[in-house]
């Protein structure tokens, strides 16, 4: 099968596998035929939408699965991918390439093509799901019922080839009768299906004992911590490595990690994502990097993780275990030079100052100016190279957010746009101020860029709300959204 097709051999391979799950009623027919259509195309292809919730809260990832059924077709090409078209809602990892079957239903195979994937609502109110899919069918009419009777009228079918034994007329007639009579006019026509669930309770996240480490996770979470190491040296980095897993939406897994303290210096966390493998959950992984600053038996402090759980309704908090890490070596303490004797005779005190003595020191004949320099140009050159690296891979990311702010803009997809926009601004701006990101926030734009900046300031308020369920953004004014980003970005100082 190629990329969007499936052939025609393909699928009279799949209808002519036996056997296959009897399915306890047909689907309901919901095709929405072109203009063009016919009454009996309904009766070749249908769609149904499955979602597993009646009631969800904003930021919440539900399942769904969308199936298409095809009966008696001779041919089916897929014009596009299933979309979700209603608004305050987007899907991820929908496959591209649909799962094939057979099913018997009603006494007949019937192909069905079956795409699974997540759906986050983005707003609170009532929602009804309505997905299309594209598709153009080949199939023909039902073979008229004729009798066959005597197809040569009575006359004898023979009696003319004695006069004349080279006419086959006759044979012809009656070779095109029975194939119009076996096949019925063939079709080839343009569908688009579509489906719909009934309405979705879609509410707000409550605001009452929210955590304050709560990053906007819904759903059912397991966290774990490790370190590299549990033997160090005073300065040595230690990685500590703390995983989430769990049945939500880990795009809205965060965490703060461990804060600097009088213990440890801490740097921000990285973090990574692994899909699901057989038997195992997905997992978020973040990768925080502390380094100890004197010895001794050394505790890294626990790391709350706080997510709202669907079924009781409440907000959960797990803890990591703390974790101990053995820290040898200790600071060299700089002693205070002791005087040096002198050998010149004391000097009475007449009232005569004592000349002054140029007591520079004089710098050891191994560590001469021009072998500091030959020592200091690799440096040099690593870390200008090391700084052209950095500078690139952030020109690499803000293209990346660029284009997906871009594409969330022209698709009206509300949470996605938000989440690149405000990535792009702190990263932006972060760089041209010379400040870290923590310090990229609405009263610093406002204050720096005036009125320039109130876009920006705006988008990460409007991000903050929506990680938290608490606002409802509308996806028709994106697009000159995306364009007021871009302008105040490209002039901000």
């Amino acid at each position: 099968m190629g990329r969007n097709t499936m052939l025609a051999s393909a699928l009279s391979l799949a209808i002519g596998v036996s056997g296959g799950s009897a399915f306890a009623a047909p689907p309901t027919t919901t095709t929405a035929p072109t203009a063009h259509a016919t009454e009996a195309r309904s009766a070749h292809a249908s769609l149904r939408l499955e979602v597993s919730r009646a009631k969800a809260w904003v930021g919440q990832s539900l399942p769904i699965t969308l199936r298409a059924y095809f009966r008696g077709a001779e041919g089916i090409t897929l014009e596009g991918t299933p979309q979700l078209t209603s608004s305050g809602v987007f899907t991820s990892d929908l496959a591209r390439e649909p799962h094939q079957s057979t099913e018997i239903i009603g006494g007949e195979p019937v192909l069905v093509a079956t795409w699974t994937g997540t759906m986050t609502p983005s707003s609170p109110a009532p929602l009804e799901i309505t997905a299309e899919l594209p598709v153009r069918l080949r199939y023909r009419d039902p073979a008229p019922q004729v009798e066959m009777g005597d197809p040569f009228g009575g006359a004898d079918p023979f009696g003319d080839m004695a006069n004349n034994p080279f006419d086959t007329s006759m044979l012809d007639r009656f070779f095109h009768q029975s194939m119009r009579q076996s096949l019925g006019r063939a079709h080839d026509e343009a569908v688009t299906l579509r489906a719909s669930t009934g309405s979705i309770d879609v509410r707000a996240l409550p605001t009452v004992d929210q955590p304050a480490s709560f990053s906007g996770a819904i759903g059912h979470f397991d966290v774990s911590a490790s370190v590299s190491s549990t033997h160090a040296h005073v300065s040595e980095p230690v990685t500590l490595r703390i995983a989430v897993s769990g049945d939500g939406d880990l795009d809205r897994v965060d965490l703060a990690g461990v804060a600097t303290s009088d213990v440890w210096k801490a740097y921000p966390p990285k973090s990574t994502v692994e899909p699901a493998a057989k038997g195992k959950r997905a997992r978020k992984i973040f990768e925080q990097v502390v380094v100890p600053v004197h010895n001794g038996d050394l505790s890294i402090p626990s790391v709350a993780f706080a997510a709202f759980d669907p079924d009781s309704n409440r907000y959960v908090t797990r803890e990591t275990a703390p974790l101990s890490v053995a820290v040898d070596g200790a600071t060299i303490a700089i002693e205070p030079p002791l005087p040096v004797a002198s050998s010149a005779p004391a000097v009475a005190d007449v009232g005569v100052t004592p000349p002054v003595v140029d007591e520079a020191p004089i710098m050891p004949p191994h560590v001469q100016p021009t072998k500091i320099a030959l020592w200091l140009s690799p440096i040099a050159l690593l870390v200008a190279a090391i700084a052209l690296l950095s500078r690139l891979r952030r020109k690499r990311v803000e293209r990346s957010l660029r284009r997906t702010m871009r594409s969330a803009a022209s698709k009206g997809y509300v949470v996605p746009f938000y989440h690149a926009a405000h990535e792009l601004i702190e990263t932006r701006l972060s760089q041209r101020w010379g400040v870290s990101r923590e310090h990229v926030n609405p009263p610093e734009i406002r204050e720096r860029l005036g009125a320039d900046g109130d876009a920006l300031a705006r988008v990460l308020v409007a991000d903050q709300a929506l990680r938290f369920g608490r606002a409802q953004v509308e996806a028709t004014n994106l697009v000159p959204l995306c364009t007021s980003i871009e302008r105040s970005l490209g002039g901000a100082s």
